[in-house]
């Protein structure tokens, strides 16, 4: 009877101690949980952090975007008002534009009457030799029989460009109007936005002849006649804070 005592004694400690045991290791496994779910917590925090970093960030792009395009638009403004300004400018040119456009009588000794490329040679190579008036004349007749040529819109780029040697810068810009209106679509029309400019720098129509530079430089920026314009841009430091 006393050995049973001790043995149940004995048993007791024991199912004690893996009692103690058990709770230990469940306390123990409960703690490394907490510590989990903790560093799962912190984890979730920094996400959310990044997150709201990140659409901080979308929003202030946005926000960006939004105001360069609005810039973009104003500057598009700009330029429609600045050649707005330089349409109004020409077609208040003088009375003797017109003239000065309008196709001569013909000159029966100027190039056989139906052969196109020798009458546009002709008047080509009098521009050479600096015979501006006779070229100007010529290259006019040649509009008057061959509009429909491929090479008219040449021709009203000469028409210009010899108006312009002759110093007759006004009806110079409005011929190379011209070719603008006609031939929209000219290779030409990047080098007629140039010369127009040089003729307003002529006629001491700064702001002007800055405006069709910039629009030259804007439009046609891969043109020769746009790295020519550069460099007259910066040679005649044009003021900017307009």
């Amino acid at each position: 009877m006393h050995h049973s005592t001790k043995d149940i004694v004995r048993i007791s400690a024991l199912i004690l101690c893996l009692c103690c045991s058990a709770c230990l290791s469940m306390q123990q496994q409960i703690d490394t949980n907490s510590r989990d779910l903790g560093q799962i917590r912190n984890q979730l925090s920094r996400t959310h952090n990044d997150v709201e970093k990140l659409r901080s960030e979308i929003q202030a792009l946005s926000g960006t975007l939004e105001e360069n395009n609005v810039v973009k638009d104003q500057e598009i403004k700009e330029i429609k008002k600045r050649l707005d300004t330089i349409a109004a400018i020409l077609t208040s040119s003088s009375p003797g534009t017109n003239e000065a456009l309008a196709s001569p009588v013909a000159d029966p000794t100027a190039a056989p009457a139906n052969n196109e490329q020798a009458h546009y040679d002709r008047a080509l190579k009098l521009y050479r030799d600096r015979d501006y008036e006779k070229s100007k004349s010529t290259f006019q007749d040649f509009l008057k029989r061959y509009k429909g040529s491929p090479l008219a819109q040449n021709a009203f780029f000469w028409i210009g460009m010899s108006l312009f040697q002759k110093k007759d810068y006004q009806n110079s810009i409005s011929a190379f109007e011209e070719l603008i209106k006609e031939f929209p679509q000219s290779n030409k029309i990047p080098d007629a936005y140039y010369w127009q400019a040089l003729g307003f720098i002529e006629l001491k129509e700064m702001l002007t002849a800055q405006i069709l530079l910039e629009t030259l430089m804007q439009t046609y920026p891969s043109s020769e006649a746009s790295q020519k314009a550069q460099t007259k841009y910066q040679k005649l430091k044009f003021d900017t804070s307009r």
